[in-house]
């Protein structure tokens, strides 16, 4: 029994640390050890769990529900439009949006009330769903203890693939690249 123990302990070290090194794919995660232990629970927490389903109107009155999207990628997509890592994501977001839009949905979440979220959006017109009060979503079910921003990358049947903690947002530089490479390799 006590072999079984100390076998189980080393092999999830070992995927630990497998996973915290592989750098092949140009992922978010790749360096476990930027994230606090509890942050890396919360990822592992995520990953490979069914994704919660929502219904839910966008700023024009829309409504998504997540299992409607079932066959597609899907990002769910936190932030606030008084976050500046978040606004910078923004033509991230839409560039992706555009060029994979056959295969992935992007849904965000807007911590704000709907009427300052469609006041931000008259000024600065945006090409993806929006829905307001996101916050109410994140703390129900999407793991607001990951900060904000913070994405949930979803495959086509409905499993969560990817949780992005709001720490691996700080190099915004390599953004498009990376979410791209996590969904062609899903």
């Amino acid at each position: 029994m006590r072999n079984i123990i100390l076998a189980t302990i080393l092999s999830i070290f070992t995927f630990a640390q497998g996973k915290a090194q592989d750098n092949t794919q140009g992922h978010f995660l790749v360096e476990f050890d930027k994230f606090s232990p509890p942050i890396q629970d919360l990822i592992r927490s995520f990953e490979g769990q069914p994704a919660e389903q929502f219904l839910a109107n966008d700023v024009s009155g829309t409504e998504h529900y997540l299992g409607d999207y079932t066959g597609k990628k899907v990002i769910l997509w936190f932030w606030s439009i008084n976050n500046s890592k978040a606004l910078k994501q923004i033509n991230t977001m839409t560039l992706l949006q555009e060029k994979m839009q056959k295969d992935v949905k992007i849904i965000s979440f807007a911590s704000e009330l709907k009427s300052a979220v469609k006041e931000y959006m008259r000024k600065n017109p945006m090409e993806i769903v929006v829905i307001p009060n996101g916050e109410v979503f994140g703390q129900m079910a999407y793991g607001a203890e990951m900060g904000n921003p913070r994405m949930f990358i979803i495959d086509k049947s409905g499993i969560i693939k990817a949780a992005i903690p709001e720490q691996a947002f700080e190099d915004n530089d390599n953004l498009f690249i990376s979410l791209e490479s996590i969904l062609n390799g899903m």
